[in-house]
């Protein structure tokens, strides 16, 4: 699998165009107006929505056709995805491409996709934007998504390092501010209580914002700026959410343990009054965000 290094890719074949594949697409409009654009979508909806912004060149429900001549192929579906899509699109996949994923999970995508095309000669390095919106849909992508954004790159050991050093090249020039590159386990285990613990959490304060004897309406009134920033994640799509957590579900059963038992010394110390060692509990949360955060 022998490649030579150039600056930029020549042609994208974007799998799915939602939120984050429209994004990439209008990103790379704008800032490598020299990169043919190409989409996939299993849907014609999608695809006239494309054709509308003039964000391709390419548009079809034909896999093979979009992917054929593509030096970058990037999957913007559903993980659950991937590996089904790449073994129809593989008779089409040039040697020399670079195939690369936005999900929120790696450690399946490499187990899956990863193997199979490394196993048939192809380079599969896994990407993970750290960049969305709760509303999903090419309707709501942007080009200024990944500005500033940090991207996780996870690249197996049989990964040259031109390939490696093109696709942060790629990232960097549509706009991500912080390049990181880790193992699948490391970034599925840290993901998972960064990003995929608190959309559960938000959803839990979501599910639970009910009390007897008062309507939602009055509720809904009172919900200030501190409900609507806990929960805010948790408006994200069902179906995508429930494909991330499943693909990332034994880290995912750890934090939601370790939550629980947190959540049990709560309840053990407001039930008996214990003011001090409520701070303490507090102050603990307090210090961990600032560690973690910059605002």
């Amino acid at each position: 699998m022998s490649r030579e290094a150039s600056d930029s890719f020549d042609s994208i074949a974007i799998l799915g165009p939602g939120l984050i594949g429209g994004s990439v697409a209008l990103a790379v409009r704008k800032y490598l107006p020299n990169c043919e654009v190409r989409i996939w979508a299993r849907r014609e909806e999608p695809l006239a929505q494309a054709r509308e912004l003039g964000i391709a060149s390419v548009t079809s429900t034909d896999i093979r056709s979009v992917v054929s001549g593509a030096s970058l192929v990037l999957l913007a579906t559903p993980v659950s995805t991937f590996l089904p899509l790449a073994k129809q699109f593989l008779p089409s996949l040039d040697p020399s491409a670079i195939v690369t994923d936005v999900g929120s999970v790696k450690g399946v995508v490499h187990q899956t996709i990863g193997q199979f095309l490394v196993s048939h000669k192809r380079c599969f390095i896994g990407s993970h934007p750290m960049a969305g919106a709760e509303k999903q849909g090419l309707e709501n992508a942007r080009e200024d998504l990944f500005c500033g954004a940090t991207v996780v790159l996870t690249a197996g050991e049989d990964c040259e390092t031109a390939a490696l050093a093109k696709l942060k090249n790629f990232w960097i020039e549509i706009g991500a501010g912080n390049i990181l590159q880790m193992g699948e386990d490391e970034h599925d285990c840290a993901v998972g209580r960064v990003s995929h613990l608190p959309h559960l959490l938000a959803a839990l304060c979501a599910r639970s914002a009910h009390c007897d004897g008062v309507s939602p309406d009055v509720l809904g009134k009172l919900a200030a700026g501190g409900f609507r920033d806990t929960t805010r994640v948790s408006s994200g799509g069902a179906e995508l959410w429930a494909d991330i957590i499943l693909s990332n579900k034994e880290v995912i059963t750890t934090a939601l343990e370790d939550c629980h038992k947190d959540l049990s010394e709560l309840l053990g110390i407001i039930n008996r009054g214990e003011a001090d060692s409520l701070r303490a509990w507090l102050e603990k949360a307090r210090k961990n965000r600032r560690n973690l955060c910059n605002d």
